[in-house]
C-alpha cells in the first residue's frame, strides 16, 4: 500500500487513536549542526519517551507558510524510516498527525546564535551590516 502524506484539516474518525507530532518552531543556528539523518528514528524516540526533540536540517531560503508546510511533508515523505514508522503505528491502530500552527511556524534564533550576537565579534558584524545598509541608501 502506497502511503502519502497530505495537508488537510483534522477529521476525527471512530475506531482510530491518534498520536500528534507538533512542530513548534524553526531555530536558526550559527554553529554547524549535523543534519538529522533519519527523521523517523528521531520521531520514534519522541513517541517512546514523550519528550520534545529537535530535528536538524538545512534551509536554503526563506519559504512562505504554504511552502514551509509542503517542504516539511516532502522531507518526511522521503525518509523511509519515517514512512515505515507510520505504517507500524497504523497497524497498532494509531494515526500520526503532524500539527503545524495556523499562523505559521515561528522562526527563532538558537541559543548559539544569541550568544554570537551578544559577543564582541557579533556586535562587529552587526555594525558592519548597518554601515553597508547606510551605503545602499
Amino acid at each position: 500500500m502506497e502511503y502519502k502524506l497530505e495537508i488537510k484539516p483534522f477529521e476525527r474518525k471512530d475506531g482510530w487513536k491518534y498520536k500528534i507530532i507538533t512542530v513548534t518552531d524553526f531555530a536558526l543556528h550559527t554553529a554547524d549542526k549535523q543534519p538529522t539523518v533519519s527523521f523517523g528514528k528521531k520521531i520514534r524516540q519522541l513517541l517512546e519517551t514523550k519528550k520534545p526533540r529537535r530535528i536538524y536540517g538545512l534551509i536554503q531560503e526563506s519559504p512562505s507558510t504554504h511552502e514551509e508546510n509542503t517542504s516539511i511533508l516532502d522531507m518526511l515523505q522521503k525518509d523511509e524510516e519515517f514512512m515505515k514508522m507510520i505504517q507500524e503505528e497504523e497497524k497498532k491502530g494509531y494515526k500520526i498527525l503532524i500539527s503545524i500552527p495556523k499562523k505559521g511556524i515561528p522562526i527563532v534564533p538558537g541559543k548559539d546564535t544569541i550568544d554570537f550576537i551578544n559577543s564582541k565579534n557579533g556586535q562587529r558584524v552587526i555594525r558592519g551590516l548597518a554601515k553597508n545598509k547606510n551605503k545602499d541608501i
